[in-house]
């Protein structure tokens, strides 16, 4: 008996064991493995998905966003502009906003204050500037051809040095100098702006930079936003980007997949690969949208089924309301003791210039003729009338561009709205004139008047020759190299200069000129003299000066380095003449040439 109890003990143990030993396996092996597993494979993932991201990283140094940031590729990353909730959006610090260098010209990138600037722009005005800040949207920024049109025009672009407001610095301190200051003229205009962005965006920001003087050019971004006859109309809430942060402030679904897809493409290196550098902020929405106009979203808008009645008067509310935003602009600035010009921009479908052939391909494009059935130049036309009325009512300064060109038969606009650079030099002259006069309370001299508006649009020297320059070095480098117009890959490199060699280059313009801008760049830096002239003659005899340089003044707008002037007055001739100077020259290395009244 004894022993079957001890068997039945002994089984039980063993029966307990077994138990425990299934219970053990049951509630912490099989989890534990599992939760192994998982860990195993979530860490495969990772490390993919790590190889993944440092692989894209290496990809996208290597692709041509390597070179936009060298130093800092995860600026890749970043899209152009970044939401603000004062007045919808601003340029992102640091980023590239010109990617094109057709024009031989270096990437240009926003300064810490967002604005399209090699420059810093302080908080604290220095004593000695005069501060000028140019605001408006894509035409006052300098956009080049965009859209259907950028193919069709080449890709035309604008660098930094042919902006309106590069020219209306450069204009302003050669000929309506102030003593002890430098007048700076800075491009404060972001793509895509209307009146509601100025007028916020001074509020909130560009007051703080104590600006001496605001000058605005703008106009053609209130159409698309004006010609939406619907009965909900919002002036405020037709923003840029207000759709887009609409949704995500919504918490929808939608709003969701915007804010998922944002923050990977502003944080992850393969999102920023996969969409090579555009603006994913601009593309997000199915929906055309193109810096310079606002957004169209087929799915907000209702289709403009009315009565002309209710067209018109929907149209009168739109419009009345973009001209007290300005008349707000206004009374904001003066309030402030700031001084204003508001100027009305050109918009092609209204212009009655003689078309250039480039225009005329335009004019075959889709374009923008009208926004949701209104016509676009009868809505300009009528914007542009309310605003001249409100100005002559309320005394606020307000210039009208809208038919400037029509006597124009060169090549002024590279689409809709944005402007060749000959335009823009001259919309930068006429608003120069008018600060000289009107603000700097100087007397226009008659250097200051503009005469046969074609004319500066020529560069003389690109449609001139050079008739002495010494021999190249080598075949490849032929003196025809700085006639091109812009500076490139090929340039003229002289033989080796001895004392007795002339050490100059002459050009012919074909016929007696005036002139009065002058551009340079040489082959390299070591290439750069430390001091050089160009003189001026009708004859190849009498040689009078036109500007003296040094090195002080070189720039480095393009790849190479070069140095532009400006004179005070024109200059008549048909002659220039380069030298360096200095004992040390032994060849002339030069890129680019150009000259223009």
């Amino acid at each position: 008996m004894s022993n079957a109890l001890r068997e039945e003990k002994s089984g039980d143990a063993l029966d307990q064991k077994g138990s425990s030993g299934l219970s053990l396996k049951r509630y912490i092996v099989r989890p534990l493995s599992v939760l192994l597993y998982v860990g195993f494979v979530l860490l495969a993932v990772a490390l993919i998905l790590w190889g993944v991201e440092n692989l894209a990283r290496f990809a996208l140094k290597r692709s041509y966003l390597g070179a936009v940031y060298p130093s800092d590729v995860s600026m890749a990353c970043k899209d152009f502009n970044r939401p603000v909730s004062h007045y919808d959006y601003d340029f992102v610090p640091g980023v590239c906003l010109e990617y094109n260098i057709l024009k031989g010209n270096n990437y240009e990138y926003a300064n810490s204050a967002g604005m399209r600037e090699p420059r810093e722009v302080p908080v604290e005005k220095p004593a000695d500037e005069y501060r000028v800040f140019l605001t408006g949207g894509s035409t006052a920024y300098g956009m080049g051809a965009i859209g259907e049109a950028a193919p069709a025009m080449e890709w035309y672009a604008i660098p930094y040095i042919e902006t309106i407001s590069h020219a209306m610095e450069m204009i302003l301190n050669a000929t309506a100098p102030i003593e002890g200051k430098r007048i700076r003229v800075y491009n404060a205009a972001v793509w895509g702006y209307a009146y509601q962005h100025d007028l916020m965006r001074y509020i909130a920001k560009l007051r703080r930079f104590s600006p001496d003087l605001i000058v605005s050019l703008d106009g053609a971004n209130e159409l698309p936003i004006i010609s939406k006859l619907t009965s909900d109309w919002d002036y405020f809430a037709e923003g840029q980007f207000h759709n887009i942060l609409q949704d995500i402030y919504a918490y929808n679904r939608p709003g969701l997949a915007s804010y998922l897809t944002l923050w990977l493409k502003n944080n992850t290196y393969l999102m920023a690969y996969l969409w090579s550098g555009r603006d994913l902020f601009q593309e997000l929405r199915a929906v055309e949208v193109e810096p310079g106009a606002s957004p169209v979203s087929p799915g907000q808008i209702q289709k403009n089924e009315r009565s002309v009645e209710d067209m018109s008067r929907r149209l009168d509310r739109n419009i009345a309301t973009v001209v007290r935003v300005v008349e707000n602009y206004h009374s904001a600035m003066a309030n402030d003791g700031v001084p204003h010009i508001i100027a009305l921009q050109p918009w092609f479908y209204s212009t009655k210039k003689p078309l250039h052939e480039k225009e005329k391909v335009l004019a075959g494009l889709k374009g923008y003729r009208d926004y949701y059935g209104v016509p676009s130049d009868k809505v300009y036309k009528v914007l542009v009338q309310r605003l001249i009325e409100s100005a002559q009512a309320r005394g606020y300064f307000l210039v009208d561009f809208s038919e400037y060109f029509d006597d124009v038969s060169e090549w002024v606009f590279t689409d809709w709205c944005h402007l060749t650079a000959g335009a823009n030099y001259l919309l930068a002259k006429e608003l120069s004139n008018l600060v000289k006069e009107h603000i700097l309370g100087q007397a226009l001299t008659p250097a200051d008047q503009i005469g046969r508006k074609d004319e500066y649009f020529w560069d003389l020297a690109a449609s001139g020759r050079i008739v002495y320059a010494p021999d190249p070095k080598a075949p490849q480098y032929h003196v025809r190299h700085i006639l091109a117009g812009y500076p490139g890959e090929g340039f003229y490199l002289s033989k080796d200069l001895g004392p007795s060699d002339r050490a100059e280059l002459i050009l012919d313009m074909g016929e007696t000129r005036q002139v009065s801008r002058l551009r340079l760049v040489w082959g390299d830096e070591s290439a750069a003299p430390t001091r050089w002239e160009v003189d001026i003659s009708t004859d190849q005899e009498a040689w009078q000066p036109f500007v003296r340089g040094s090195s002080a003044e070189v720039n480095h707008y393009f790849r190479w380095p070069g140095v532009e002037y400006y004179a005070p007055t024109p200059m008549t001739g048909r002659y220039l003449r380069y030298r360096p100077l200095g004992d040390s020259i032994r060849v002339i290395a030069l890129r680019s040439w150009s000259v223009y009244r």
